[in-house]
């Protein structure tokens, strides 16, 4: 399984109006279906008149083309995730709240464990997130929960169908800088470990029992596995088996220049042109997003497939881009297969 992962937007706060979308975006695939969607990338390019070699970039496609691009792709079983939310509502006081609560979470456990040493290292990690850049955190948040999300819905969907897709996960993430660290990626290496299980063991990923989770049997826990102090904690975790999402994320991660790898350039195109969306910028916004919601899965009481964030303030969604987001629902793929 490839997992590539961009973003669309800033996050920046300082004076953002409403409707200041910013998006992460993932786009999960089997490897067998690598040459599919490497074939499709080339097509538009060459519909674009730009050469294989060329990066090609959403405010370079026409409306029409983009159009087919997507439908192009929603002929391949892979899956579209997207976390997204609006600068214009993300006040920095109250990012900070958050961020003092998500910091505050990480120190749950801290009495637990045994050796000072590690304490201690919680604590340090702890400081640096409560002083991390508002931006960054933002960005940060909505990229390690599109993550999760990952484990909780696309594992669920491709065991029924793929399973044998499930033997190995292999992240690539657009790297801004090809030749230095930049701060968000120093930022991600650092926390997202610990941010992972926070989230992992307020919402556990379930599993269906009547799949074979055997091909990615070494990413589960077995049952005994989990501390004690963690089922005392969290009793919905006694006698389960269950992902080990940290080994699932970190054990192969990679930066990766998008000049250099196709995917890179599918998800940045279709980070891009979710966010355009969400602005409502597009000529035939409905089609669109007919075509983008039948990248993506059904969710759980017929919610949004584009995970809302917000971080302490929230508004109704206006009446156009809620009948946009109504069209991306009705066009999901059904999450449970039908014999």
């Amino acid at each position: 399984m490839e997992i590539m992962i961009d973003e669309a937007g800033t996050f920046a706060l300082k004076g953002a109006p409403e409707n200041s979308w910013c998006a992460v975006a993932a786009y999960a695939c089997p490897e067998s279906e690598r040459k599919k969607y490497e074939s499709i990338l080339s097509d538009l390019k060459r519909r674009e008149n730009k050469n294989e070699s060329e990066e090609i970039k959403l405010h370079q496609v026409s409306e029409i083309s983009y159009i087919k691009f997507l439908k192009d792709l929603n002929a391949l079983n892979g899956i579209l995730l997207c976390t997204a939310t609006d600068s214009g509502l993300n006040f920095e006081s109250l990012v900070k709240k958050h961020q003092k609560a998500q910091a505050a979470s990480m120190m749950n456990n801290i009495d637990e464990m045994k050796y000072e040493s590690g304490k201690d290292a919680v604590k340090y990690l702890t400081s640096q997130l409560e002083n991390l850049p508002a931006q960054l955190y933002i960005q940060l948040a909505c990229q390690i929960r599109l993550m999760h999300s990952f484990v909780i819905r696309c594992i669920c969907y491709f065991v029924q169908r793929e399973p044998n897709s499930l033997r190995s996960f292999r992240w690539k993430i657009d790297q801004k800088e090809p030749h230095k660290k930049i701060d968000f990626e120093d930022a991600f290496e650092k926390f997202c470990p610990a941010l992972l299980q926070t989230f992992s063991l307020q919402e556990p990923a379930s599993k269906l029992d009547w799949c074979d989770y055997r091909p990615m049997a070494k990413y589960m826990y077995k049952k005994g596995d989990i501390p004690d102090y963690l089922v005392n904690k969290f009793p919905h975790l006694k006698d389960k088996e269950g992902f080990d999402i940290q080994k699932i994320v970190r054990k192969d991660i990679e930066f990766i220049d998008s000049k250099s790898y196709p995917g890179i350039q599918i998800i940045d195109l279709l980070a891009s042109g979710l966010r355009r969306l969400l602005k409502q910028e597009y000529k035939n916004n409905e089609i669109v997003a007919q075509f983008l919601g039948g990248l993506m899965i059904q969710e759980t009481h017929n919610n949004p497939p584009i995970e809302l964030v917000t971080f302490g303030s929230e508004k109704k969604l206006d009446d156009s881009l809620a009948k946009i987001i109504r069209i991306m629902i009705k066009s999901c793929r059904p999450m449970i297969k039908k014999s």
